[in-house]
């Protein structure tokens, strides 16, 4: 029988009518993933923390949810056996063992990847030392972080992720968004709420901002394809590419990067463009005011040495 929501979990693995098998073949049995299931009612909220390892997450229409162990390494099916995995009242809980004694002595190819299929909507607190974090589908408000794997989402609500070197990637983020990476690339497809993205070395790359923003990166790259509200962009040495600006205020430095914005047909800008070694280009025409149906912004860029160039924008919002 199936457990109640909130109820004990069904535990299973699969089995074999086979003998027992010898030395050899014990390394490919220990991959054996173990699973559990939780008959939820809807929406949960998901803990994982993880010393070593992967998380993979997925949506699914129905209520029930699914967590399966994967082991990795010599050590991975007693590292698993050894896991936390229950439900808290509309929480479900997964957790590595924190001791750290002869078998969880873990090697590189010891670890435990986490898999679990659970109801959309749901909230996430997701943790790795060093692994990836993947999620398919539509969640509600995300925390995730990792120590040196990458994260990458489909639809989330608010968002906290985090990487010490991994690449942090989403499709659409509805809620207010901080994103922090170490040294990889920041990669957003579209923000609806207040974002905050900031890499040490990395790119940073969102096609579509509907809310303000704030970017900023030592030495990469900053591309932005079109803005709606307020942007605030610092790069050290990368460049910052803004395809459309639609609205809001821009204000820009770089140290040596150069600076090129696109202005979006309609818009009235007001310039305020500095830079000490650079050049600076314009190619809008010159009025004396916005005309009565024009949107305005206003672009405040300095740069050390890069140059500066302001134009009519070649692409748009949608």
């Amino acid at each position: 029988m199936s457990p109640e929501p909130g109820g004990p979990a069904v535990t299973t693995s699969p089995t074999s009518d086979q003998h027992t098998p010898d030395f050899d073949r014990r390394d490919t049995l220990m991959t054996t993933p173990l699973e559990t299931r939780f008959e939820t009612t809807g929406p949960i909220t998901l803990k994982v923390e993880l010393q070593q390892g992967d998380v993979s997450l997925r949506t699914t229409g129905g209520p029930s949810t699914v967590v399966r162990l994967v082991p990795r390494g010599k050590n991975g099916a007693q590292i698993a056996e050894s896991f936390t995995v229950e439900a808290r009242g509309d929480a479900v809980v997964v957790l590595a063992p924190k001791e750290r004694g002869a078998f969880f002595s873990l090697g590189k190819r010891d670890a435990v990847d986490v898999e679990v299929d659970l109801p959309e909507g749901s909230t996430l607190d997701v943790r790795s030392g060093s692994g990836d974090v993947r999620g398919t589908g539509r969640f509600g408000d995300t925390q995730a972080a990792t120590g040196s794997g990458d994260i990458a989402f489909d639809d989330l609500g608010a968002a906290e992720l985090k990487s010490g070197s991994g690449d942090l990637t989403a499709r659409a983020v509805r809620g207010e968004l901080r994103a922090k990476t170490g040294s990889g690339d920041i990669e957003i497809e579209a923000t609806h709420a207040v974002a905050d993205l900031l890499s040490g070395s990395g790119d940073v790359s969102l096609r579509r901002a509907e809310a303000p923003l704030r970017a900023k990166t030592g030495s990469g790259d900053v591309t932005i394809g079109a803005s709606a509200a307020d942007v605030e962009v610092v790069t050290g040495t990368g460049d910052l590419h803004l395809g459309a600006v639609h609205g809001g205020e821009v204000r820009a430095r770089t140290g040596t990067g150069d600076v090129v914005i696109g202005v979006a047909s309609g818009v009235a800008a007001y310039l305020d463009l500095n830079t000490v070694t650079g050049d600076v280009k314009i190619d809008l025409s010159e009025a004396d005011g916005p005309g009565d149906a024009e949107a305005q912004t206003s672009l405040a860029v300095h740069s050390g040495s890069g140059d500066i160039s302001v134009r009519r924008a070649q692409v748009s919002l949608a």
